[in-house]
C-alpha cells in the first residue's frame, strides 16, 4: 500500500538531528526535506541505499541482458545488416 513519505524541515534537521536520523533508521523509509515548502533532499538509512543501489545494478544487467537476447533474435530472423563503416548506419 502506497503511503506518502514522512517529511521533515532544515530546521527541524538542525534542531533535532538524532532524532531525525533515528526514525529514517527505525523506519527504513526515507525522509524528505523540505525547503521552502519543496522538497529538496532525502535522509535515508544507508543499509537501504545500498540494497536500492544493488536492485539498480541487477535491473542494468537485466536490461543489458534482454538487450543482447532481442538483438541475437534479431540476428537470427535476419533482420540485422551488416556495417562496413559508420556511414553505413546513416
Amino acid at each position: 500500500m502506497f503511503s506518502f513519505p514522512k517529511t521533515t524541515t532544515v530546521r527541524e534537521i538542525q534542531r533535532n538531528y538524532k532524532k531525525v536520523f533515528n526514525e529514517a533508521k527505525k523506519s527504513k523509509k526515507p525522509i524528505i526535506v523540505m525547503k521552502n515548502n519543496k522538497p529538496d533532499i532525502a535522509v535515508i538509512d544507508v543499509k537501504i541505499l545500498e540494497k536500492l543501489e544493488k536492485r539498480i545494478e541487477e535491473l542494468e544487467l537485466e536490461d543489458a541482458l534482454n538487450s543482447i537476447k532481442q538483438g541475437e533474435r534479431e540476428y537470427k530472423e535476419g533482420k540485422t545488416i551488416k556495417a562496413n563503416s559508420l556511414a553505413d548506419l546513416l
